[in-house]
């Protein structure tokens, strides 16, 4: 906040993003990836304030995670220990529409088709679910969380796994993990 303020901006930190950006539009953002949870509303983000202006800042900044937030519309994506002036200098870029993106990145993003969302992709909920069984958790505590019975849990599962061409949950893993649906 104090590097934005410093630059001549009024930031802002509201508790509710989506909320926020339904009122603000057209805004600019900085948005923090610490986890799964963070792409999942980045992309509620993106889907719901297509015109948003989005700085990105990783944990980790890879070739996926770039092309990734890229494709969910980031204007650029910054390392969350990038300097203040760096950051300072990436958003004000961002609002004259500039971006840097390393040469790494823009081959990736030129040269590898998106995965466009088909039937078989799973929605956002069902993509946590995958990371969920990936991490360990059993179906019965993911029913409790998902609000459901056992029972209907693993019938949304089985139709989940047969949906995405999967035999059973090791299988609809396997795939998950090589779809990049598991996350970065």
């Amino acid at each position: 906040m104090a590097i934005l303020r410093d630059a001549g901006f009024e930031p802002e930190a509201p508790d509710d993003p989506l909320a926020w950006l339904h009122d603000q539009q057209p805004a600019a953002l900085i948005f923090t990836l610490l986890s799964d949870t963070d792409w999942n509303l980045l992309e509620s983000l993106t889907s719901s304030a297509a015109d948003t202006l989005l700085v990105v800042l990783a944990e980790r900044v890879t070739v996926e995670t770039s092309v990734r937030a890229f494709r969910l519309g980031a204007a650029c994506i910054l390392p969350r220990s990038t300097s203040p002036a760096a950051l300072s200098e990436a958003f004000s870029a961002a609002l004259n529409g500039r971006s840097t993106v390393s040469l790494d990145v823009l081959r990736a993003l030129i040269f590898t088709a998106p995965s466009e969302p088909s039937d078989d992709y799973p929605s956002t909920q069902e993509r946590e679910w995958l990371r969920s069984l990936s991490r360990g958790v059993t179906v019965g505590r993911l029913a409790v969380e998902a609000g459901y019975s056992e029972r209907m849990m693993f019938r949304l599962l089985r139709n989940l796994y047969t949906r995405i061409g999967a035999a059973g949950r090791a299988d609809a893993l396997v795939t998950a993990q090589a779809k990049g649906w598991l996350g970065p």
